[in-house]
């Protein structure tokens, strides 16, 4: 029997009042591909804990290029519901003991959640951008050893001898990820959502990360030749972008003069 390979992602906030200076997972997603029966199966957990915590999203335009940073402040009890930013609030003493507290019961909770998944056949551990999730296993003392552990983004980079890692927005692009109502897929490949799953299929949702990044796994190593043309050439679209973008910035700075006829 062919082991199976779990891809990976977590959402991280920052504690309320902290900064950012303090992290705490809100989420994890995992996507596991059974090789023999090409199947998915999805499963992931959100954190809880009486504290208010800080979520960033960036929003990106249609190359994978960053427009803006969004931030959404709420309880992560309720997660439902948000409330508006103070910048001039800071935890003191007693706050960051409690926001300490939150942490250890949060990585406890994550450590029993993945003693669930010695139950599944699993071999290799995928991430994209593995630093911050394999760290916080390692603080959450979740046991990796055994487990062969991938770097999703550190390999594209090498394969394709980039200057620099590219983020998930921009090589989902290159997949042509797409969600349906029932499925998930990309250029060459379609899977079937389970109906429980289906409205947690989405960019920036840990799970649909997840799914993102075994999508690109797919077209990554069955399709190399084609991923690398698609890749190269979402790479000059995102250049030309930058600097056409630059220029219209220098412009309007009057650091350089418009053409004239």
């Amino acid at each position: 029997m062919t082991p199976s390979t779990a891809y990976i992602d977590m959402e991280f906030a920052g504690i309320y009042g902290t900064r950012q200076s303090m992290q705490i997972p809100v989420e994890i997603g995992i996507v596991i591909h059974n090789p023999e029966k090409d199947m998915l199966s999805f499963t992931g957990r959100a954190f809880s804990f009486d504290i208010d915590v800080e979520l960033w999203k960036n929003v990106m335009d249609d190359v994978g290029k960053r427009i803006e940073g969004r931030r959404r402040v709420f309880n992560l009890d309720h997660p439902e519901h948000s409330f508006q930013f103070d910048p001039k609030f800071h935890l003191g003493v007693k706050g960051r003991s409690e926001a300490r507290r939150a942490i250890t019961v949060v990585e406890k909770d994550l450590r029993e959640f993945m003693k669930a998944l010695n139950r599944e056949d699993i071999s290799t551990l995928v991430f994209f951008a593995r630093r911050r999730e394999v760290e916080t296993l390692k603080t959450s003392r979740v046991n990796t050893e055994g487990f062969l552990i991938r770097d999703l983004q550190e390999e594209i980079k090498a394969e394709y001898h980039l200057k620099e890692h590219v983020s998930l927005d921009r090589v989902s692009l290159v997949t042509g990820f797409s969600i349906t109502k029932s499925t998930v897929g990309s250029v060459h490949f379609s899977y079937s959502i389970p109906e429980r799953f289906r409205y947690l299929i989405k960019p920036h949702k840990a799970i649909g990360d997840a799914a993102r990044m075994f999508l690109v796994d797919r077209e990554f190593h069955q399709y190399p030749e084609e991923f690398g043309e698609r890749l190269n050439y979402h790479l000059t679209l995102y250049e030309h972008r930058k600097q056409a973008e630059s220029s219209a910035q220098d412009e309007e700075n009057g650091l350089i003069r418009p053409k004239t006829m």
